[in-house]
């Protein structure tokens, strides 16, 4: 369903886009972070697979939590990752070790009494839908389980897309309905109408048939005195079947936050536009928030391991806990430049914001920036487009002032 699949979509374009940033303020190891992390994004670093990139696969699992509640991402001792989708952790139709106690399995989750998570059962799928064999039993301190919660003692994930199914399959069985009846209005339906109050017998019917062929071109219509013909018409889709549709599309497209002036940009204006992207950038705020807390799980289980394998040195007295970085989410562009950022100059002036947030706000980081500016700086200089700007000595008068504001200076001193 095309638009479920675009609101899927939607969704992972605004909460599942991260660049990575280090931020220990030291430059060196700041560079060296970055780059074994650039490094371990590749697809035959980070993958198990070796077919997709940590950029897709976080897209990916953040896809899979939305469709199925959850999903599981196992961490393997060379350093890659492997995504396990949620079908496949759940309690085995057959197979299953006698070390298990039912009571503590929570479809495929084995709790402990405070209800935390110690194993995970990961099956196979077997020939039937609903046949799963025992695989693994997987400790959770090498899983991390990326899903929706609800409720506190929620074990596995609920889709959000569960509160829109059936709205969803009531709009695509009334577009299939309606695409039904104007495919039947297309055709040639004929009717006839005859004059006259008399009854028709059989004789007459058989003396004045009606027979035409328009897939022969056009036909001439020789009907008898007082007979007339019409074809058959339906207005297909109403009105009132089109406001139907939205109403039903747009309270789907609410099971995922988005407003449905993202589906129709021609349903508000620019304020109503702009309005309800500010509501749901504050809705998308929390789910980007699971997705950079699994982020930071990956990314202290990396650092960690590069420091082991020798890969990565911290200065003396430089604990891994002392390392911290910053996963920044996709921002959007300006939608009218001019105005938005002498918004932000303003802000940033009045002392209401700062440079940071207005670019992060956009999805940059200020730092990076700034490395950049200074290195085109120092680049034009170098080339001799540019110079660095001359002291002009002060004229007379000037140094006259000078000395006297000197003097009244010494003087309140």
């Amino acid at each position: 369903m095309s638009i479920a699949a675009w609101a899927i979509r939607k969704h992972l374009d605004y909460c599942s886009t991260f660049s990575f940033q280090c931020r220990t303020g030291i430059l060196n190891l700041d560079d060296r972070i970055e780059s074994l992390m650039t490094w371990w994004s590749r697809p035959v670093n980070c993958d198990i697979s070796s077919r997709h990139s940590l950029q897709r696969l976080v897209r990916l699992a953040e896809e899979r939590r939305t469709i199925d509640g959850d999903v599981f991402i196992m961490k393997l001792s060379d350093g890659r990752i492997q995504i396990i989708e949620g079908d496949r952790v759940q309690t085995p139709s057959s197979d299953l070790p006698a070390s298990f106690d039912s009571a503590r399995l929570v479809h495929g989750v084995d709790v402990s009494s405070e209800g935390r998570a110690r194993r995970y059962v990961i099956c196979d799928r077997g020939d039937s839908a609903n046949r799963f064999t025992f695989r693994a039993a997987i400790p959770a301190e090498f899983i991390y389980q990326h899903g929706f919660f609800d409720r506190y003692d929620q074990v596995r994930g609920v889709s959000p897309l569960a509160a829109a199914l059936n709205t969803f399959s009531d709009v695509y069985e009334c577009a299939e309905y309606a695409l039904a009846k104007a495919k039947v209005s297309q055709l040639f339906g004929l009717k006839f109408k005859r004059a006259g109050d008399q009854p028709l017998t059989p004789d007459d019917n058989a003396q004045t048939p009606y027979q035409f062929n328009f897939g022969q071109g056009p036909q001439l219509l020789d009907l008898d005195p007082g007979d007339d013909a019409e074809f058959i018409e339906s207005n297909t889709p109403s009105t009132e079947f089109s406001a139907y549709c939205e109403k039903m599309i747009g309270a789907s497209l609410k099971a995922l936050d988005i407003p449905y002036s993202f589906y129709d940009e021609s349903f508000t204006n620019y304020s109503g536009a702009r309005q309800a992207l500010l509501q749901y950038e504050q809705s998308a705020q929390c789910k980007r928030a699971d997705v950079q807390q699994f982020l930071n799980q990956l990314t202290a289980w990396r650092v960690g391991l590069w420091i082991e394998d020798g890969e990565l040195a911290l200065p003396k007295g430089m604990m891994l806990g002392d390392v911290t970085w910053d996963w920044i989410p996709a921002g959007l562009p300006w939608i009218d430049p001019l105005k938005e950022v002498n918004a932000d100059v303003t802000a940033i002036q009045a002392g209401l914001s700062s440079r940071q947030q207005v670019c992060r706000e956009r999805g940059q980081d200020f730092f990076s920036i700034a490395d950049q500016l200074a290195q085109e700086h120092a680049y034009m200089k170098e080339k001799g487009l540019i110079s660095d700007p001359v002291e002009v000595p002060a004229s007379g008068d000037e140094r006259a002032d000078e000395q006297t504001n000197d003097k009244a200076n010494d003087q309140d001193n």
